[in-house]
């Protein structure tokens, strides 16, 4: 069986946890409860962290992301979280604001390594998506990628279950063949990509080739519906050549 270690943010547990330290465990709804997105909070939200860590929190970018119809605006904040007992992380805040002004909170992300900023990649009559790109700390690079998703129906923020789609397409690989991470996505055209690896190759180099995959969103989880891959081959023999023995 083919082994996927491209990694989604949502199959990791929380990663900044309220009071600042990282002996403690928690849950999304009570990091949700601990971001604040009050009328004088959103106004300093270039200079004042939105969560209530409780260990360092420092404000690296904030912004505003505006929709085609100007129905909705989204303000976002990145911030980097150094906890009193622990390795840093970064995370990335998204609060939606209604056309009267009220805001709610759309979702966070988070990363042990880097955390971009968020993209509006879908933006029609029937739904809207935001991506936020990252990767995991360490040498795997696996992916920290949140995707959010709003029906123009009905408007309300949720996250796209990114955990598992992954596996799906490791498991359709030939024998030999894994994933190697990062993946880069497109939600826009609803495709990714991803390196493979054949055995035997290094951490850092895969050379099994590219695995492409097409994507679709079911019950608010990203589910992989095709997966094209044509193998890397070693091509010809070893060839060693002691120096010193070739003639001119």
């Amino acid at each position: 069986m083919a082994l996927a270690l491209v990694l989604a943010a949502a199959a990791t547990p929380i990663l900044s946890c309220p009071g600042g330290t990282v002996e403690t465990t928690c849950t999304a709804a009570e990091v949700n409860a601990k971001i604040a997105v009050t009328r004088a909070r959103l106004a300093n939200i270039a200079q004042r962290c939105l969560y209530d860590f409780g260990g360092r929190c420092t404000v690296e970018a904030s912004g505003r992301i505006n929709t085609a119809d100007r129905s909705a605006t989204l303000s976002w904040q990145k911030m980097l979280l150094a906890p009193r007992d622990g390795a840093q992380t970064r995370m990335l805040v998204l609060v939606a604001q209604d056309k009267a002004g009220k805001a709610s909170l759309a979702g966070f992300a988070e990363s042990s390594g880097s955390i971009g900023t968020p993209d509006l990649v879908v933006d029609n009559d029937q739904r809207r998506l935001v991506h936020v790109g990252g990767t995991l700390a360490g040498s795997g690079g696996g992916n920290a990628d949140a995707l959010f998703m709003s029906d123009a129906a009905a408007p309300k923020w949720r996250r796209v279950d990114l955990s598992d789609w992954s596996e799906q397409g490791g498991k359709l690989l030939p024998t030999g063949y894994w994933l190697r991470g990062p993946a880069e996505f497109a939600f826009a055209e609803m495709a990714a990509s991803a390196p493979v690896a054949r055995d035997g190759d290094g951490e850092c180099c895969p050379r099994g080739g590219n695995a492409m995959f097409d994507l679709d969103i079911q019950d608010d989880r990203l589910v992989l519906t095709r997966l094209r891959f044509q193998p890397m081959q070693p091509l010809g023999r070893d060839i060693e050549v002691t120096a010193g023995t070739l003639e001119d």
